[in-house]
């Protein structure tokens, strides 16, 4: 016969059982419908970018984070309908394993393409002469190609080591990659956040002090918001295959906040070039984002007074 205090106990933890999936539920529900608002944004960022993409060097960058996100997300959705009907559906291991490595190939890209931009972006306002008149024509295209060339060169790596795709997969081949993917990040993460603050003290220590406005503010906003919404879900994934102690809860946290960081851009790029008072088309709308009118004629014209004056 049980005693009282053990029914008491039994009783407590399944209601305690019965919470946490309740809350899991909820979390994972918050990330479907989050990734499916992050799905219609990063399209229509993509649909409004694909036809004048080739006028602002940014604009490529933009599109292919949004390519990365769409696809992340897509990726996303479909992976966590599992967890989301617990016991109704379960999906076959190389569809898991697939959905997975597809997931961190989109992650790596999205990370390495904020890294680039704003390495861009601080050289830009460094050395606008420069980057006016000597900056390589097509840098950024060929920065997006090299980009998505190496994470697929690691994605690869990772899919032959790991999983059985490719052959027998190696333990110590396995975590070697991902080691190497543990710097990657870190070295991403240092990258970006470097030229983050160098460019926020270059607009904070102007002339005339303007506040962070157009693309440069947009950056800044955008590495913020991966610092505390896409860099979870990167923690997550690394301590998972390097077997590292992560909290229980800090599984389905990352998800959610991995659909928060891609859904949450195409709001950022679209409030940020919204006029106040004004209803703007939405294409102009993301051209005000990307500094297309104004701050380039702005950074043109600064260049060649700069080039005049070190001619004179």
């Amino acid at each position: 016969m049980m005693e009282p205090r053990e029914a008491g106990q039994h009783v407590g933890a399944a209601n305690g059982a019965q919470a946490d999936v309740a809350f899991n539920l909820i979390i994972l529900s918050l990330t479907e419908g989050l990734g499916l608002g992050g799905l219609l944004g990063n399209g229509a960022v993509l649909w409004l970018l694909s036809s004048n993409v080739y006028r602002n060097p940014f604009a490529i960058y933009l599109l292919d984070v949004a390519c990365a996100d769409l696809i992340f997300l897509g990726c996303h959705m479909v992976a966590i309908v599992p967890d989301l009907l617990q016991g109704q559906l379960d999906f076959p291991g190389f569809v898991q394993t697939s959905l997975a490595t597809l997931r961190f190939f989109c992650y790596i890209v999205g990370l390495s393409l904020l890294a680039a931009v704003s390495v861009e972006q601080c050289l830009a306002a460094l050395f606008p002469a420069w980057y006016s008149c000597r900056r390589p024509r097509h840098l950024t295209t060929c920065v997006c190609a090299l980009t998505w060339a190496l994470c697929l060169l690691l994605h690869l790596l990772l899919s032959g080591a790991c999983t059985q795709f490719f052959g027998e997969p190696s333990r110590h081949l396995c975590r070697t990659l991902w080691l190497v993917a543990a710097v990657l990040l870190a070295l991403l993460c240092c990258t970006m956040c470097g030229a983050s603050l160098m460019l926020l003290l270059r607009v904070e220590r102007g002339p005339q002090r303007p506040p962070p406005r157009g693309f440069p503010g947009l950056i800044l906003l955008t590495v913020l918001l991966f610092l505390f919404c896409g860099l979870p879900f990167g923690i997550y994934w690394l301590s998972r295959n390097l077997l590292w102690y992560i909290p229980h809860y800090f599984y389905h946290f990352s998800f959610l906040m991995a659909a928060v960081h891609c859904t949450a851009k195409p709001v950022v790029y679209f409030c940020l070039g919204s006029a106040q008072g004004r209803r703007l088309p939405l294409r102009l709308v993301l051209q005000r984002a990307l500094g297309d009118e104004a701050e380039l004629g702005a950074l043109r014209e600064t260049s060649r007074r700069g080039l005049v004056d070190i001619a004179a």
